[in-house]
């Protein structure tokens, strides 16, 4: 994969959306470090390269023009990505305590350029997501003026399921470990990858983040005291009236994380290195 930076992105198509990308790279890594491996899960070698690397060049190969892309990581750390994604333009920013994805894409938001209109969320632990399938939800979000759009898979088991209603119409989604949800045999849940409006980040997600945050014990009043994204956007955008789909294009390979030695070893299979 050939390297392509953020300065070369200069001119942006008249008319075109202006895009941004925000990466988490959080996580301690208990499992990987139980397995012996040290590395920080996110910079984990994929395909001759740290995983974070693998999809940053992924998102400036493909069909898109982004804008920027921001990377979070946790403190300490900033050094390592500022090395992994040298020359390609990236923005580190550093979220301070580990407060789950929610507040991490939060933490984000003051380093947005302003003419950013829509943003790009994954994880520098999932370099199997497909540039097919994150440029077919934008074209979904964007046609049809999306708040928060999922991609998403059918499939049996599903970890966090996305609720319609008779009319095919997204009610809700639901958590099943943290919410303590039944999990259905079989449904539609996202893969990790998600897009958003301006909007529904400097509006919902503040307001989230406003209302859930206690200053005062440095925790959000949820029962982990972390804020979730996905379920919690889900929920928020829609009770604020904006409108939010999930577009089953994806399949489940590209769910798969950086999570234990034995994910490591699968992805590797897959892309090669």
């Amino acid at each position: 994969m050939s390297p392509v930076v953020l300065k070369d992105l200069v001119g942006f198509a008249s008319g075109m959306p202006v895009l941004a990308a925000v990466l988490l790279c959080g996580g301690k890594g208990s499992r990987m470090l139980a397995g012996g491996v040290t590395t920080h899960k996110p910079l984990l070698e994929i395909g001759g390269m740290p995983s974070t690397r693998y999809v940053v060049e992924s998102l400036l190969a493909g069909k898109l023009k982004f804008a920027q892309i921001l990377i979070v990581v946790p403190p300490g750390r900033e050094q390592e990505y500022e090395v992994a994604l040298d020359g390609l333009g990236c923005r580190i920013i550093t979220q301070k305590h580990a407060l789950g994805t929610g507040d991490a894409v939060h933490g984000a938001l003051d380093s947005l350029l302003s003419p950013v209109e829509h943003v790009y969320v994954s994880f520098g632990t999932q370099p199997l997501v497909k540039q097919e399938t994150i440029e077919g939800v934008f074209d979904v979000h964007k046609d049809k003026g999306l708040g928060f759009t999922l991609a998403t898979v059918i499939m049996d088991n599903p970890y966090a399921p996305l609720v319609r209603d008779r009319n095919g119409s997204v009610t809700g989604s639901l958590e099943t470990h943290l919410d303590g949800a039944e999990m259905p045999k079989r449904g539609e849940t996202n893969i990790g990858a998600y897009w958003a409006s301006r909007e529904a980040l400097e509006g919902v997600l503040r307001d989230l983040h406003n209302s859930m945050f206690v200053q005062t014990e440095g925790r959000y009043s949820t029962n982990s005291g972390e804020l979730g994204f996905p379920n919690e956007m889900v929920r928020a955008c829609l009770a604020a009236g904006l409108s939010v789909d999930g577009v089953p294009i994806a399949n489940e390979i590209e769910m798969l994380g950086i999570k234990t030695p034995e994910t490591l070893a699968a992805i590797r299979e897959i892309v090669g290195g």
